[in-house]
């Protein structure tokens, strides 16, 4: 009883911080996404509580046990397949088919280079260090992970900068249409990893990679045919609403029992139903009152879970993995510049314009946390976590002044 009073209790506070506090206080460098959160979870969690007291020598009570948000899991895996299938919505190929090559270009150059620098350097560093032949699948994982979430670019912050600022050229489009297939692409591949190295499986049933992952994507589309089906004609927005909600607890229900990722097969579900219903927009306008809070929880949750390694080491490892993803996102833009056609469509620095990370990270790392839990898990967070709050914040400005230095936005200085 006590867990869901407190699943309600952050709802409404995610519900009330939307409309009466981060809506108004946009600013010029700025724009609330929810991130602010994440410090809430910390202040909350147990292990910050003792980090205090070992600090300070001073002890307070525990708001929420570890007890409590382990009856929370599933309520967190639900609020996690909600915002996967919000993002699959979007994932409409009708507009993405409307995107310039160049678009996809840097998309996919972001990737790459995530993954063969993060994601290199990563695999090497901690093979180095701490590998075994025990714990391979264990560092593939974590330098996996960081590959996507190094590579991840926040939609949402490029939307509202750029209708903030009535922003229209070519540079403000690219990032946005850019940062589009990105944010989708990296929760598909992020999804890949849960069946690649699949966890809990039954010993005694030879499953390959490959097999989980044609079972994940065949789950996904089994569920949404279903639902095509008996919802396909519904127009009345209170039974959508109902029945989105019930079919995306029901999927995500199912990859926690699975081990997969209720962001990623929840993509899925959106992104077909996107496209093959004619009901998708009511769908998505159902949803949108709700989307808020669910991702107050995911980033409350984000926080709370934080238990960083060594503080040697989690400095080493949040200033590495800043640095990477800085240099990776940088060289990403100038690669796809200079290999562009169009060259008019993006811009040398563009890579900075890309820099900013939301909700999407925080859902992953939570993914993450249910499925992978070893010794790489406490650094794989603290570089997440941290790059999330530092990138969220700065990310705005550097998007920004990218804009006003190709003059797409006009009329103030940096």
């Amino acid at each position: 009883m006590e867990s869901l009073i407190v699943l309600i209790v952050v709802l409404i506070l995610g519900y009330i911080s939307t409309h009466f506090i981060f809506n108004k206080i946009q600013s010029r460098y700025y724009v609330p996404s929810g991130i602010e959160y994440i410090f809430l979870g910390i202040i909350i969690s147990p292990a910050f509580s003792l980090w205090f007291k070992d600090f300070l020598g001073y002890s307070y009570p525990n708001l929420i046990s570890n007890e409590m948000i382990s009856q929370l899991v599933p309520g967190i895996a639900a609020a996690i397949g909600f915002i996967g299938f919000f993002y699959g919505l979007n994932f409409n190929f009708k507009n993405i088919s409307s995107s310039e090559p160049e678009h996809w270009r840097l998309a996919l150059f972001e990737i790459f280079f995530s993954f063969l620098i993060i994601g290199g350097i990563s695999f090497f560093s901690l093979n180095y260090f701490w590998g075994n032949e025990s714990n391979q699948n264990d560092i593939i994982a974590a330098s996996f992970a960081l590959s996507v979430i190094g590579a991840l670019s926040s939609n949402f912050i490029i939307t509202s900068l750029i209708k903030t600022n009535n922003v229209s050229g070519n540079i403000g489009i690219s990032l946005n249409k850019s940062s589009l297939i990105n944010s989708n692409l990296n929760i598909f591949l992020y999804g890949l990893l849960f069946s690649i190295i699949h966890i809990g499986a039954n010993s005694s049933i030879a499953i390959s990679a490959i097999e989980w992952i044609v079972i994940s994507i065949a789950l996904a589309f089994l569920i949404g045919f279903l639902f095509f089906i008996f919802i396909g004609r519904e127009t009345d927005e209170n039974k959508l609403f109902v029945a989105v909600l019930g079919i995306v607890i029901f999927t995500s229900g199912i990859a926690y029992f699975l081990n997969f990722s209720p962001l990623y097969m929840n993509f899925i579900l959106g992104m077909m139903l996107s496209n093959i219903s004619k009901i998708a927009t009511k769908i998505k306008e159902s949803l949108e009152k709700l989307f808020q809070p669910m991702s107050i929880l995911i980033v409350v949750m984000a926080g709370f879970i934080w238990v960083p390694p060594s503080l040697t080491i989690f400095i080493l490892v949040v200033l590495i993995f800043i640095l990477l993803r800085f240099i990776t996102k940088s060289t990403a833009g100038a690669v796809a510049f200079h290999s562009a056609y169009s060259k008019d469509k993006l811009s040398p620095n563009i890579g900075k314009g890309l820099m900013s990370l939301d909700i999407v990270a925080c859902a992953m790392i939570i993914d993450y946390v249910n499925v992978y839990k070893n010794e790489f898990t406490p650094m794989v967070v603290s570089a997440a976590l941290a790059s999330i709050i530092l990138f969220n914040i700065a990310g705005y400005s550097m998007a920004k002044n990218l804009l006003v230095d190709v003059g797409e936005i006009t009329g103030e200085s940096k």
